[in-house]
């Protein structure tokens, strides 16, 4: 077996093992959100597809780490040069991703605002749309997308200001009586509150981290893929110097070819003069 350097040997298994675990999170979140969206509606339900990519990416995570890690336990080269190209291929194409991502970011936020606004009326939309933004306004404590003229004539309750701490805090704005949709027992009086700010701008703020998000996840794992490469470049050349030539000691038989394998004495090859009797 070839000899590796225990201490570089060792790092780069736990290296490979932490990833391993990183492809797992990844897949148990994917579970998690699965079952949080289970109850969504079919208009939202593209969730399916990036759930199935999370699928992907953990499992191809943990398995070329563990094949990364399994190559250098064990000192095998194959296993060590597969996991180098996948490092190569998975930082190009996090690169790939994440670049073009940066440049074009307006661009995307500008796309995004029109596809919101394609969805305008909202109280000409489908009901699925309708029920989808009014959980928006909410949980977030918005009215309408762009303006709570969003909605037509039809302004639902969940514009509505909810507590009096909404109403101290500035964020209410009046709108007349025949702008609003809602139940018997809600009209009371002869003014009602709605949410002044709309949900867009925060949508479009969440987005925006979500970008940020993404694309310092995105450089980072490319940076990590980039090293994981490297050190299993480095370990393959620590194989390949350890694995090289091997210097081949012959024995001669003397039996056979009448010599000895022992390096002659000096008496054997000149004669010393012989001393004069006295």
């Amino acid at each position: 077996m070839a000899k590796l350097n225990s201490s570089f040997q060792r790092l780069f298994v736990f290296f490979n093992l932490l990833f391993a675990i990183v492809g797992g999170v990844i897949i148990g979140l994917g579970l998690l959100g699965q079952f949080a969206y289970n109850d969504s509606t079919s208009e939202f339900e593209n969730q399916t597809k990036g759930f199935l990519v999370m699928y992907l990416v953990g499992g191809i995570t943990m398995a070329m780490s563990l094949l990364g890690a399994h190559g250098a336990h064990r000192e095998k080269r194959i296993p060590l040069i597969v996991f180098l190209v996948a490092c190569f291929i998975c930082c190009f194409g996090l690169l790939r991703l994440a670049v073009p991502t940066a440049m074009y970011r307006p661009e995307m936020m500008q796309i995004v605002e029109e596809k919101f606004r394609e969805g305008l009326p909202l109280n000409e939309a489908s009901p699925d749309v309708r029920q989808f933004t009014e959980r928006i306004q909410l949980n977030l404590k918005c009215c309408g997308l762009f303006s709570y003229t969003d909605w037509g004539n039809n302004v639902p309750d969940s514009c509505l200001c909810q507590g009096e701490e909404d109403q101290m805090e500035g964020t209410c704005l009046n709108i007349p009586y025949r702008l609003l949709f809602f139940s018997e027992f809600r009209m009371t009086g002869h003014q009602k509150l709605i949410y002044k700010q709309t949900c867009f701008p925060i949508l479009e703020g969440y987005l925006a981290k979500a970008l940020d998000i993404l694309l310092g996840v995105s450089f980072g794992f490319a940076a990590l893929a980039l090293l994981g490469a490297v050190m299993s470049a480095v370990l393959l050349a620590q194989l390949r110097s350890s694995t090289g030539a091997v210097p081949v000691v012959f024995s001669v038989s003397s039996s056979k070819f009448g010599f000895s394998s022992h390096p002659p004495k000096y008496t054997e090859l000149y004669n010393e003069p012989e001393k004069p009797e006295k």
